[in-house]
């Protein structure tokens, strides 16, 4: 029997496989801009919930989505940069976005998004309050899924041999942008709080596969954005 030192060193690559997912932190400046607006769209008027899969009593459209069109646009810029780096190619055209929905989120226990995905190209969540309760609740939680509370992405299908899931337990200012057509679902927490998040889709003139190899992707400058 070889002893593992003298086995002879095997070089291995692995593959990059599935959708390319990104996650960032938002500034604090971003983030109470976002929270102040959220509470200013929680009216009646704004009720967004006849367009969404969520089981959740409050979801409201943003009454000025346009405000955040120049913050929205430096960070898809990030993923842009984050996607051409994931596959070692760059764009033929630098992709130009608009944003179609943007609408807040007002989660309370019990409620839940099931297993869905959005329309057109890009969509994100980003979280702007995420009580306590709900990560000790995560933190107790001893079962093998998400946990309480938690975000999850769902590709492929199941084999002990692939991954094809993702759950996060999303803190303040989290960001997650993702393929739109990425299945994915939040579970529900019990505790009497209430979690507050945005989400949005975004639009693309130039589909995100139709890039040319290049083994030195270049950072591309942040694609600009227009409010639908």
């Amino acid at each position: 029997m070889t002893n593992e030192k003298d086995s002879p060193t095997v070089q291995y690559g692995v593959f990059t496989w599935g959708p390319c997912c990104v996650h960032i932190r938002i500034s604090e400046e971003f983030h109470k801009k976002l929270l102040d607006e959220a509470f200013k769209s929680r009216v009646k008027e704004q009720d967004y919930r006849n367009r969404l899969a969520g089981i959740l009593k409050e979801e409201y459209e943003y009454k000025d989505k346009g405000m955040f069109v120049q913050e929205i646009a430096q960070i898809l810029g990030v993923y842009d940069e984050a996607f051409q780096k994931w596959k070692s190619e760059r764009y033929k055209n630098k992709p130009h976005y608009v944003l179609t929905s943007l609408w807040v989120n007002f989660m309370k226990k019990h409620e839940y998004n099931p297993p869905h995905d959005h329309a057109d190209q890009l969509s994100f969540v980003i979280f702007l309050d995420v009580p306590n309760e709900i990560k000790e609740e995560a933190k107790a939680f001893k079962g093998q899924s998400g946990g309480p509370g938690s975000l999850s992405f769902v590709y492929g299908e199941g084999n002990r041999q692939a991954i094809t899931y993702q759950s996060i337990i999303p803190q303040n200012r989290d960001m997650f942008i993702f393929p739109s057509w990425l299945k994915h679902y939040v579970a529900p927490f019990y505790s009497d709080v209430t979690r507050i998040s945005v989400s949005g889709n975004v639009a693309s003139s130039v589909p995100l596969n139709q890039v040319e190899k290049n083994e030195k992707a270049k950072i591309i400058e942040p694609a600009k954005v227009e409010a639908g």
